[in-house]
């Protein structure tokens, strides 16, 4: 099981920010230069993104990833952290995307039009809506969350951020509501508000 589903959220993440979209001749936002960043111990540091979190303890980092170049969709950085697999459960893990809004028409850079694609992407998958909670918290952080759920069973919580220049994303996987809400409260995040563009107005 954990082979279908780990694919499926990395497959998912990247793909949300292609549906629909109509990409600008020039963009017209700064196009935030990323790199990969770095896993020190159990902690994600990306100084190009403003952000660093540690994911649940049990929880043990791949490589990240740089996707696409300038001027293409998607240009984004990911990482995930997963758990032990156990035989006839979903794995439980967290994914993490942070992906550039220049390229992208001025009317889908906000934060409920990021949660539409993704929420679109979910569907195409397989998943279901089952709870669209407004707004949760990652540390002290304030992000739009909607939950989906998938027979498996796999429950998946995912956080959305549009700042200035870019949108940050954050994936909960689990076989079950409670698992995932674990993860979630377990999860240390610390954003540069400068670096990040997410502001007091985001």
């Amino acid at each position: 099981m954990r082979r279908l589903i780990v694919p499926l959220v990395i497959i998912t993440m990247p793909a949300w920010s292609q549906d629909h979209t109509v990409v600008p001749a020039k963009p017209s936002l700064p196009v935030p230069r990323f790199d990969k960043g770095v896993v020190e111990g159990n902690t994600y540091k990306n100084a190009s993104v403003g952000l660093e979190f540690t994911p649940d303890p049990k929880l043990r980092f791949g490589t990240p990833e740089l996707s696409g170049k300038p001027g293409t969709v998607p240009l984004s950085v990911t990482v995930a952290a997963w758990g032990e697999f156990k035989p006839q459960s979903a794995p439980e893990g967290t994914t993490f995307l942070a992906t550039a809004l220049a390229y992208y028409p001025e009317d889908q850079r906000s934060t409920g039009a990021c949660m539409r694609r993704l929420g679109q992407a979910n569907r195409k998958n397989g998943f279901q809506m089952v709870q669209d909670t407004g707004q949760g918290q990652l540390g002290r952080v304030p992000f739009a969350r909607t939950d989906f759920f998938k027979e498996g069973p796999a429950y998946e919580a995912v956080f959305v951020k549009a700042c200035d220049t870019q949108a940050l994303v954050f994936v909960f996987t689990g076989s079950g509501r409670d698992t995932v809400n674990r993860l979630i409260a377990a999860t240390e995040l610390k954003l540069d508000l400068a670096t990040s563009g997410c502001g007091a107005r985001h």
